[in-house]
């Protein structure tokens, strides 16, 4: 049985989850940016590649993404791990006539995402 901690943290690390994709799809740069950590990591769950260290480099990152791609993300299927959620996504976008298939996995800590790895085909 879940105890009341192990709940919180659940609720927590979903919101956190669900309040960066709905930021992500309206296109909300500072809001997207906001759930994360001042000092998150991105990386490539593939190789380990940091793809970008800090909000100001998310910044850089995501605005081309927001502003010219137009991406939006169809969530398919999330799992929530404690603090950890797993998100399985269908990525549009200007860039590309197909949906990318994509895994985002989110660790989260203090109300805030740290960490996330990504993978898509």
């Amino acid at each position: 049985m879940e105890n009341k901690l192990e709940k919180l943290e659940r609720n927590s690390a979903e919101e956190l989850a669900q309040r960066q994709l709905d930021c992500y799809n309206a296109h909300d740069l500072e809001g997207f940016l906001a759930v994360y950590a001042e000092d998150a990591k991105l990386y490539n769950l593939l190789d380990g590649t940091l793809m970008a260290e800090g909000r100001e480099a998310m910044r850089e990152r995501y605005r081309k993404r927001f502003e010219e791609d137009n991406v939006h993300a169809k969530l398919v299927n999330r799992m929530v791990i404690g603090s950890r959620v797993i998100d399985h996504e269908e990525v549009t976008s200007n860039a590309s006539d197909r949906a990318l298939q994509a895994a985002a996995i989110y660790e989260t800590q203090g109300g805030l995402i740290r960490a996330a790895w990504f993978v898509n085909e």
